[in-house]
């Protein structure tokens, strides 16, 4: 059986260090959920052809079809067998959500940025922010997401994955799908050849406003309703609260190719600690 706590530790090591906030049982929930996330977030990375990743992600699409079928099938695979439990305990999440989280990554076999601010949003809406509602739902099922809190739940989820986009952007940019808008590059005189180079990085500094201004935006939003969120689902969301300590990072960085957006552990923790004191995400 797959270890899921020691995946999310090397490969999703802030939603685990939040989980650890929630009781035993809820915190395995989350880890499989998590983990099924992991599982087809990296598709796109780990092929070779956009062909070969779309097969697998059809794969992954089948697989949740099939635990949703009548009668249910479960595929011998530990990610789905732990996704067939999960979708019966309360809050678990439905079919619509797991679909949704899969058909989003057919934009990371794509190459270009994204055509609009817009289509970029949206790609988090669709990623991040799903995860986020996802798992609070397994937390606090009665939790109403379309009032005030719901706007807290997206305003986090947005922050974490616009920071996130920003700073995976070394890794975007050499595979020729970078976090920007065509608008962004067109305004800095910018080209994709400039990008998966490695070329003009203080041009790309300054093309990166737009990701800043975004991010920012979700944490003022965030700071303003984060008081209708319930401790509970403070596993769940609070680690976009270390997204704040990475976009300073961030800003601060000269060179946005060679200078990593990290933040040493024992920061992260404390930060954690104090959210889920606090509750102030």
């Amino acid at each position: 059986m797959t270890d899921f706590d020691a995946l999310l530790a090397t490969d999703d090591p802030d939603r685990r260090l939040a989980a650890l906030f929630a009781p035993a049982e809820p915190r395995g929930r989350l880890y499989a959920l998590y983990a099924f996330y992991h599982e087809i977030a990296r598709i796109p990375d780990a092929v070779s052809e956009p062909m070969i990743g779309e097969m697998r992600l059809q794969w992954s699409r089948d697989a949740v079809e099939d635990l949703f079928a009548d009668p249910p099938k479960v595929r011998r695979h530990d990610i789905y067998e732990a996704l067939s439990e999960l979708r019966m305990a309360p809050g678990g999440p439905d079919r619509e959500t797991l679909i949704t989280l899969i058909e989003a990554r057919n934009a990371d076999l794509g190459a270009g940025p994204f055509p609009t601010r817009t289509d970029r949003l949206d790609y988090v809406d669709r990623t991040a922010v799903a995860l986020m509602q996802a798992a609070v739902r397994l937390l606090d099922p009665e939790l109403d997401l379309s009032g005030e809190a719901g706007t807290a739940v997206q305003a986090a989820g947005r922050l974490w994955g616009l920071t996130g986009l920003i700073r995976a952007l070394p890794a975007l940019a050499s595979a020729g799908r970078p976090p920007f808008a065509a608008d962004e590059l067109a305004a800095q005189g910018l080209t994709e050849i400039d990008l998966t180079r490695g070329r003009k990085p203080e041009t790309v500094k300054a093309a990166m406003s737009g990701l800043f201004a975004e991010a920012r935006t979700q944490a003022m939003t965030l700071s303003q309703t984060r008081q209708a969120l319930p401790a509970a689902v403070f596993p769940a969301v609070g680690y976009a609260g270390l997204a704040r300590g990475y976009l300073r990072t961030a800003e601060r960085a000269g060179d946005p190719y060679r200078e990593p957006v990290d933040r040493p552990l024992f920061q992260r923790q404390w930060r954690l600690m104090w959210g889920s004191l606090t509750g102030r995400v």
